[in-house]
């Protein structure tokens, strides 16, 4: 698809560079929209629903040439192009634009390391970071999924993370499995065991077969029982020998750590890599 040579908003007539009627109008409709309080993604939903053609053909508007739009000074009547909207607006809209970069607060390194592991302990959905200067409480992790959100600054989140990960340290038998847990059969051990329930059904099956069949069964589970029990020895090797901590440690955490839960009642639970959860409140 050919690349557009001028602006939207202006096409040639008669060799002669003039203002489109119709995508001018859509110009000034997109300095309207956003003077007003729209989002970009909202303009752009509008405009793609409304199917208006930036190229012929091409309607799919995002966020990003919205944002070119609104950043285009030629709409004022710079040079040989008749001017769209007025100065005014244009400033604006560039006013504003700038002030939302400036609330904008930079997220910490280790945030984004939160970010891909924060799940609602619910519904088990993943739940995404939303920031919002205009409110008291700026920052919110919600869950997509059902709804559930938390108002938790990015300061106050790593603070319990890393008292979390400090009463992990100070009491690593806290990493340990109860005795009671069974670990969960894995894919191979549930196809085997339903290969050798099969056969039974059928009645078509030698002895050896099935004898065969039960020996490598036992075999795939206690393979599961003697890789979780060395997951969990190495977790608390790992812990005990972490030392008192001071701060944040990322490196202990990437090795400890295989998800963060936020629970109802605004709880941090952390879920170690062998899928014990410790949380905040009395220790267990």
């Amino acid at each position: 698809m050919k690349n557009r040579t001028i602006p939207f908003g202006y096409h040639y007539q008669n060799g002669v560079l003039v203002v489109h009627p119709q995508e001018s109008q859509t110009v000034r409709a997109v300095f309207a929209a956003y003077l007003s309080g729209e989002p970009l993604s909202k303009i752009a939903t509008h405009l793609t629903f409304k199917l208006v053609e930036y190229l012929p053909g091409r309607w799919q508007w995002d966020k990003a040439r919205v944002k070119r739009l609104l950043d285009n000074a030629k709409y004022t009547g710079v040079g040989e192009f008749p001017p769209i909207i007025k100065e005014r607006d244009f400033q604006m809209a560039h006013q504003k634009k700038e002030s939302a970069n400036v609330n904008r607060q930079p997220v910490d390194e280790d945030i984004k390391l939160f970010k891909g592991l924060v799940h609602c302990h619910h519904c088990g959905g993943s739940m995404a970071r939303r920031m919002d200067s205009r409110f008291e409480k700026p920052v919110t992790w919600k869950c997509p999924q059902c709804g559930y959100f938390l108002p938790l600054s990015d300061e106050e989140f790593k603070r319990r993370v890393f008292l979390l990960q400090k009463r992990l340290v100070d009491k690593p038998l806290l990493a340990e499995k109860e005795e009671t847990e069974i670990p969960t059969p894995s894919l191979e051990v549930r196809r085997l065991t339903n290969e050798l329930y099969r056969k039974l059904d059928s009645g078509n099956f030698s002895e050896d077969e099935l004898v065969n069949l039960a020996l490598q069964c036992g075999l795939k589970n206690y393979d599961t029982i003697t890789s979780a029990r060395h997951i969990t020895d190495r977790l608390t090797a790992t812990l005990r020998h972490a030392g008192p901590l001071s701060a944040f440690d990322r490196t202990l955490f990437e090795r400890t750590v295989s998800e963060i839960h936020l629970t109802r009642k605004g709880e941090i639970l952390l879920k170690l890599q062998n899928g014990v959860l410790v949380g905040e409140g009395v220790p267990r």
